[in-house]
């Protein structure tokens, strides 16, 4: 494919860091639109944003790196190089959630209200990103004979040993799930009956599709066998992230977090109006 997008002299730009950063853009573009949308303050995700991609950057990583340590273990130069490709999804979302959480507290807003406004955001960044992945060669998957595989032939691309090989094209199948997946959540959210929902209903469908995809990549992930069936990184978090979710979804539920019979626009939340409590007045002295 095309992992080198612009050749400007010396400068490169990577087709994998172009459109990760063309999804940060739409994702966050998307969640201030939702945002202002429900009557909160301009610019509240766009601030958001900036701390998130920190934590995504320093979670997808590192996750990287671990489940491939003995290649990073030679070749340490390698680690800081983003720009190439080498970012672990789950990974991104568990640092990007410790940032987020940590960011949302100091601005005083309601957590699962504002992640139920992310979410979506999220699955069209991450749609956006499988692109990236796509033309860079990586999270490619396994061989195959069906009429649409692709073939990368390009030796800079992240292919590696399956350069010459058609193969699935598990990115551009995740990448239509994820568009599907942020049209749904975006009409649960408009009809949802108490904060969290949609970021449950996130967790639950996400991790469904994420495990079964993965039986058809190819790319070396890591990988762990349980009860004789080996699976990947990717699917062990899957595993823990559908029960959770779906915990989650009858948890929130039950409680019905937020103001009952009040709706409060988010990015106001510190600002809800007490019941006001008239001083008695002063009786007269003698």
């Amino acid at each position: 494919m095309y992992p080198e997008l612009l050749h400007l002299g010396p400068f490169v730009i990577h087709t994998y860091g172009f459109f990760f950063a063309l999804a940060i853009l739409a994702g966050i573009t998307l969640a201030e639109h939702l945002h202002r949308r429900d009557g909160g303050q301009p610019g509240t995700f766009a601030d958001l944003g900036l701390i998130v991609i920190i934590g995504v950057l320093i979670g997808a990583r590192t996750l990287f790196i671990i489940v491939n340590w003995k290649y990073f273990l030679d070749n340490p130069a390698e680690i800081p190089m983003i720009w190439r490709g080498g970012l672990v999804f789950y990974g991104g979302l568990i640092g990007g959630a410790l940032a987020f959480i940590a960011a949302v507290r100091l601005k005083g807003l309601q957590l699962w209200r504002s992640v139920d406004t992310l979410a979506p955001a999220l699955a069209l960044g991450h749609a956006i990103g499988r692109l990236g992945c796509f033309f860079a060669g990586s999270c490619y998957g396994k061989p195959t004979d069906l009429p649409w595989a692709v073939t990368y032939t390009d030796p800079r691309s992240l292919a590696g040993d399956m350069l010459d090989v058609p193969v699935h094209p598990t990115q551009l199948y995740s990448s239509a799930a994820l568009l599907v997946l942020t049209v749904v959540l975006m009409k649960v959210r408009s009809r949802k009956v108490f904060d969290g929902q949609v970021a449950a209903l996130y967790g639950l469908l996400y991790g469904t599709w994420r495990f079964f995809i993965e039986f058809l990549r190819g790319d070396p992930r890591g990988a762990v066998t349980v009860f004789d069936l080996t699976l990947s990184t990717s699917q062990i978090v899957s595993l823990f992230l559908v029960p959770l979710s779906v915990a989650g979804f009858l948890v929130l539920r039950r409680k019905g977090l937020g103001i009952p019979g009040k709706k409060v626009p988010i990015g106001q939340e510190s600002a809800v109006n007490l019941p006001s409590v008239q001083s008695p007045k002063p009786k007269a002295q003698n």
